[in-house]
């Protein structure tokens, strides 16, 4: 038989800063802070409660991610095309005098 060595208890009790809530209807603890303060299975909020998200999940939320995608595979696609010109002699002294038409 196996046995757990994990502390009891230790998973159900709230963090610092906090804000544990209980669905009554569900019979559902939730952390409010990551649910907008609103129970994940069937949308019950407490009355004139205000539950701030952690900062870090409110800087991810406000980030523009397609934005961010797109500049990455811009960096991608021009260090391929560097790797792809020096695997095949080409130098930037050749593109400098293909653009300029020298």
């Amino acid at each position: 038989m196996a046995v757990s060595s994990l502390p009891r208890g230790s998973f159900t009790r709230p963090g610092p800063g906090a804000a544990k809530l209980h669905c009554e209807l569900d019979d559902w603890w939730f952390d409010a802070r990551y649910t907008g303060g609103a129970c994940p299975i069937c949308g019950w909020k407490p009355e004139g409660a205000a539950f701030p998200a952690p900062l870090w999940l409110r800087l991810y939320r406000r980030m523009d991610w397609e934005l961010i995608g797109l500049l990455a595979m811009v960096a991608v696609l021009i260090f391929v095309g560097y790797e792809v010109g020096s695997a095949s002699g080409l130098t930037w002294g050749d593109i400098g005098k293909a653009l300029t038409g020298r």
